[in-house]
């Protein structure tokens, strides 16, 4: 029973977008587009939260006896030659074209969004393609070489030392970030702080809960979406059930949110631009979720790195389109 956990996470991810308006296609390009870090300042808080706890809780986990079995199947995302980097890139760039990242795209289906709508079908496909389809041997080719496979903390030397370093340099750089003044993003109800905050909790919770039902990863979008299409009951399919159900709630009553049909132009531009977040996602292996609100804060080097990827596609996007 403790799968319908994820149920929940996917909602309060998804409440707590919709309140923040939490998605990092403009919280990236908004950097260069227009000098603007307020959604930025939510993910970086996210991450450094979990990061604050994460390490140290899942290393003491590890060395307990009886809750290592929790821990001991658990590893880092690969840091491949070119399929983090590139792939990243290229996710970057599609994000502007779904106008969403992927976690983006399924919460805004719960403010009615009609060409989310289109962009997470374009998703879904392309993820198929990319994972099943004619663009497989791509995929596998870009992942062919890899560069890191690193072994988690608690798998290292002096676990507890560095997880402890680990949480004291998470907490300085959370004051520093901190000490700036709280803004609401446009059409937020809640500042930067308290949105990623609430991530961050929800992401902890998310590992926790996603440990307890035997799942390698937490908050995911592409693991869900392939269990979707394979048709396997999962922690990750859960947690994508709920995003968009907790969006609905969250936007409830808000009179501005209506579903209408999108002019043609826009069902073109956000079924490629879904699509390709699918292919790139995949040749990625995770996205802004999957690789940095879930492995980034466990210090994983192919998540970081894949993330600085993301962010760079999604910077030159907004450099390209500033006004």
């Amino acid at each position: 029973m403790i799968i319908l956990f994820a149920l929940f996470i996917g909602f309060a991810y998804g409440y707590a977008s919709v309140k923040g308006q939490f998605c990092m296609n403009s919280g990236f390009s908004n950097v260069m587009r227009r000098n603007d870090s307020t959604k930025l300042k939510s993910f970086v808080a996210a991450i450094l939260i979990q990061m604050l706890i994460l390490p140290l809780l899942l290393t003491v986990l590890y060395l307990y006896n009886s809750t290592n079995y929790l821990v001991e199947p658990l590893c880092l995302p690969p840091l491949f030659l070119a399929g983090s980097a590139t792939g990243g890139f290229l996710f970057g760039v599609f994000m502007h074209y779904a106008a969403g990242c992927g976690a983006g795209i399924f919460y805004k289906i719960g403010e009615n969004n009609s060409g989310s709508v289109i962009a997470v079908m374009g998703f879904i496909a392309g993820i198929y393609v990319a994972e099943k389809g004619v663009l497989k041997p791509i995929k596998e080719l870009s992942q062919n070489i890899i560069l890191l496979d690193q072994q988690p903390i608690w798998k290292g030397n002096s676990p507890l030392i560095v997880s402890a370093f680990t949480g004291i340099m998470a907490a300085v750089a959370l004051y520093l970030l901190f000490k700036q003044v709280d803004q609401k993003p446009g059409g937020a109800l809640w500042g930067w702080k308290k949105t990623g905050i609430a991530v961050g909790i929800i992401g902890i919770i998310g590992w926790l809960s996603a440990l307890l039902a035997t799942t390698s990863y937490g908050m995911s979008i592409i693991p869900g979406v392939t269990d979707l299409f394979n048709l396997q009951y999962s922690w990750g399919l859960l947690f994508l059930t709920g995003i968009p159900l907790g969006a609905f709630w969250s936007a409830r009553g808000n009179k501005s949110k209506r579903f209408s049909i999108p002019k043609p132009g826009i069902i073109y531009k956000r079924l490629i631009g879904g699509l390709g977040l699918g292919v790139s996602g995949s040749i990625a292996a995770g996205c802004t979720v999957g690789h940095g609100l879930t492995f980034a804060p466990l210090l994983g080097v192919g998540s970081l790195v894949a993330t600085m990827s993301i962010f760079l596609g999604s910077g030159l996007v907004g450099y390209l389109t500033r006004k």
